[in-house]
């Protein structure tokens, strides 16, 4: 036979050993693959947890003798530990449960065929064509680093090109699953509940602030991000999402009653459904939805319009050491902050409570273009408390820092004295928050600048700055240390 007829019939071998159903190798009885899924849900956590819900039809034996129940299309990053299993029966036992996860792989196939014969091409040393092959039969005897094979009573390591097994073992899989021993005494034709926990499934908010030119509304809209990881795609699921901060797992809710008809959930409206749970909140959809593994997928959170939000400038000097030497350097000049802020509240348009996430602000330009003008993080803000957004720096408004005076008062205190420029570059006036930490135990010796006291530490005050003007403050403090 020439070497192509033979690479040939090597192929169909091949072929053959592949296309061979696993249902032959398997020593259950009763199989539930996951395409007789009655309902699915899905509750989604901020951590990346992901409790699923899944309820199947199937027909069993009925009878004392005890059988394997085994339930495919599981995620393969399942917790087991988490596992648990009702029937629509009271007379459905189970014995025992197992999480299968030992699957089909070179490396898996080759470790069980250790110790027994099998086929291997490797180069023909006989052969009078170039790069000619023959099939040998011979004893695979390692599976480490490589395969290491005994043909021909001789122990053979050199180069193969593929190997032919017999077939498929049955305790291998092509997915993961889990597996009952049990016993049924109930009728046959049974719905089943399984619920457990999986991890690599995670949601964030996203939101989009679009702000007025006045900068005093904004329409506010919010997205999920959906990441499935866990190795499943679920379809057709009802889906939940948590959102809060969990100090350690969940327990899984109580199952649903099974003697009830299940119900698609009505579509409604695409903005999720938000509920008080637990000490959490629980963010519903409407409709079923399906995601797919390795998929990131988006989902309308909420829309509000007209939204009342204002921007302010601040400028924090946060630099306690200055305070206790004399700093003869150059005066320290910034730019303020600039936020967005609005009160997550009924009265200002908004009043639901926010999840964790980024918040992207927009703009409209001159010409109607909308412009990017920064973004925050907000973590998970209830109803009724405030949202600042800190977006960026002002490019106008200059903040200018000096020392003008520092005297040693013996040794445990000192007294210094500060001025404070702020300019404004703009056509039109503006105001600026102004708010110093002052360590120590302190008092101010003058206080020009109109600082009022608002915690231990930090003094305020508000500066109204002309168009293309400028407003200087001083003061002076004696701190004890």
């Amino acid at each position: 036979m020439s070497f192509w007829k033979k690479q040939l019939l090597i192929a169909i071998i091949v072929l053959s050993l592949t296309s061979l159903p696993l249902v032959g190798f398997c020593k259950t009885l009763h199989s539930l693959p996951g395409t007789d899924t009655k309902s699915l849900a899905v509750t989604i956590y901020n951590q990346g947890k992901i409790l699923i819900n899944e309820v199947r039809e199937i027909t069993l034996q009925s009878g004392s003798k005890p059988f394997e129940l085994v339930f495919e299309g599981v995620p393969t990053s399942i917790d087991p530990t988490t596992l648990q299993i009702k029937s629509s029966s009271s007379k459905f036992t189970v014995l025992d449960q197992n999480y299968e996860y030992d699957l089909i792989n070179t490396k898996n196939l080759l470790n069980k065929f250790i110790g027994k014969e099998v086929e291997v091409l490797i180069p023909d040393p006989k052969g009078s064509e170039k790069g000619a092959m023959i099939l040998k039969k011979g004893k695979l005897i390692a599976n480490n680093d490589r395969p290491i094979f005994e043909i021909d009573n001789r122990v053979y390591l050199g180069s193969y090109s593929s190997i032919m097994l017999a077939g498929i073992p049955g305790n291998l899989r092509a997915r993961p699953a889990l597996v009952w021993l049990i016993k049924n005494e109930g009728p046959k034709k049974q719905k089943i509940e399984v619920t457990y926990l999986a991890s690599n499934c995670s949601w964030k908010a996203d939101y989009v602030l679009k702000v007025a030119r006045d900068n005093s509304r904004a329409d506010l809209s919010g997205w999920v991000t959906l990441d499935n990881k866990t190795g499943k795609t679920f379809e057709n699921a009802s889906l939940k999402l948590v959102a809060g901060k969990l100090h350690q797992v969940l327990p899984a809710p109580v199952v649903s009653d099974l003697a009830r008809e299940y119900r698609a959930a009505p579509m409604a409206k695409a903005q999720m459904k938000e509920e008080s749970f637990f000490e959490y909140h629980l963010y519903s959809l409407p409709r079923k939805v399906t995601i797919k593994n390795n998929q990131t997928k988006q989902i309308s959170l909420l829309q509000a319009q007209g939204i009342k939000v204002k921007r302010v400038l601040i400028a924090k000097n946060n630099s306690p050491g200055f305070y206790y030497s004399m700093y003869s350097g150059p005066s320290r000049k910034s730019h303020p902050s600039i936020y967005i802020k609005f009160k997550n509240s009924k009265e200002d348009g908004l009043g639901i409570p926010l999840p964790k996430g980024i918040v992207r602000a927009y703009q409209e330009s001159s010409d109607g273009s909308t412009l990017f003008i920064g973004e925050d993080r907000i973590e998970h803000t209830p109803k009724n408390e405030e949202v600042n957004l800190k977006v960026g720096e002002a490019f106008d408004i200059t903040i200018e820092r000096k020392q003008t005076s520092f005297e040693k008062l013996g040794s445990r205190a000192v007294e210094n004295g500060w001025e404070i420029k702020v300019r404004n570059a703009k056509d039109k006036p503006d105001s600026v928050i102004l708010e110093e930490f002052i360590p120590g135990d302190w008092k101010f010796v003058n206080n020009n600048a109109g600082f009022k006291k608002i915690s231990s530490n930090w003094v305020r005050t508000i500066v109204k700055v002309p168009p293309e003007g400028e407003k200087v403050l001083t003061y002076k403090v004696r701190i004890k240390y």
